[in-house]
């Protein structure tokens, strides 16, 4: 009964657990990283999926939203992960696991909790907020501004750098080689 509900919790990205101390309950680095790469996969775009029922697998790596989304999935761990150990002297393995899987109920909202984060570095916190803020892709479960929204707005911001370089230049938004519309 739990499993089940884990599991339609976790891909919904609802994040409502059976038991009180959420995913923590089990103390099971195994249910940990389970329900850490089903919550990522969850937060990926829901019709890539289906491309890759279609036979279109590379489709997937190829797509610049789940890139993006992945990069800041990596690069949030790593670093929540070098300050466990730094900071708070938890085991590589330990501090790897812990912050995936944070990492990951917070960029798909879903909710989860294995590890008191008010005891971790308070720049973790930002981390972990920016996380929330950003979400998981579009046309996935998770909530967020949505991870699409930001590559066009970094997108944005560095075509505007070169453009004070080259006042004249025509730089479009591009993504998935496809322009996007200036509105």
């Amino acid at each position: 009964f739990d499993a089940v509900c884990h599991s339609f919790s976790t891909t919904a990205t609802g994040g409502y657990s059976t038991k009180q101390a959420s995913v923590a309950y089990w103390n099971s680095p195994f249910i940990e990283y389970v329900i850490a790469i089903f919550m990522i996969l969850s937060g990926i775009n829901f019709s890539l999926y289906f491309m890759c029922l279609k036979g279109k697998g590379k489709r997937l790596f190829q797509d610049d939203e789940f890139r993006w989304f992945m990069k800041s999935v990596s690069i949030l761990t790593l670093v929540i992960m070098f300050a466990l150990v730094f900071q708070n002297h938890y085991d590589w393995e330990k501090a790897f696991r812990r912050a995936l899987f944070q990492v990951a109920t917070a960029h798909t909202s879903c909710g989860f909790a294995t590890d008191d984060y008010n005891l971790w570095p308070s720049f973790t916190w930002m981390l972990l907020i920016f996380a929330m803020l950003s979400g998981g892709c579009t046309g996935s479960t998770s909530g967020g501004i949505k991870n699409m929204r930001l590559m066009i707005l970094a997108r944005n911001i560095k075509n505007e750098f070169k453009r004070m370089l080259h006042p004249r230049a025509v730089l479009p938004v591009r993504v998935n080689r496809q322009v996007i519309s200036p509105s």
